[in-house]
């Protein structure tokens, strides 16, 4: 359950967000899916401040985001710059393949990142789309059948 769900207040969020980005540079923002239409994602927020775009991915579970964001995100905050179809199998391992999009409007989902880092006035942050598969996402995302029901899956 995310945070706020949780009952933690706006501010404490944020200020958790902040100490994360203080810690180490950039922190992942999860938002949990609402069927189909309405995947999960997560994104990074702190990029920006290294003059980076902020880094999506879709349809996945939060650790599974976690680890591929920061499979980049390290990286970047050591001076690497990641761009659309830059080969990244020096970051995922076979049988892992990695693909980046750049993702034309960041302010439709990355609103943590914006909210912090967005200029009044500027266009929405740069963001780049990680394709990166989550291997259990069918299993997470198909519905329960007559010898699961009633199980925690």
């Amino acid at each position: 359950m995310c945070e706020l769900c949780n009952g933690m207040s706006e501010q404490e969020h944020l200020e958790s967000i902040m100490t994360s980005i203080r810690r180490q540079g950039w922190t992942v923002q999860y938002v949990e899916g609402e069927g189909d239409r309405n995947p999960s994602f997560a994104y990074t927020v702190g990029l920006s401040r290294v003059r980076h775009p902020e880094i999506i991915v879709f349809d996945c579970s939060p650790d599974h985001a976690y680890h591929g964001l920061r499979q980049l995100a390290y990286p970047i905050m050591t001076g690497m710059y990641f761009d659309e179809g830059d080969d990244l199998s020096g970051f995922y391992q076979p049988p892992d393949r990695a693909e980046l999009l750049r993702f034309p409007d960041s302010s439709t989902h990355l609103l943590t990142a914006n909210d912090l880092y967005r200029r009044p006035g500027e266009p929405p942050l740069p963001a780049l789309q990680l394709l990166w598969p989550d291997p259990l996402a069918f299993l997470r995302d198909r519905p329960a059948g007559p010898a699961e029901s009633g199980h925690a899956r």
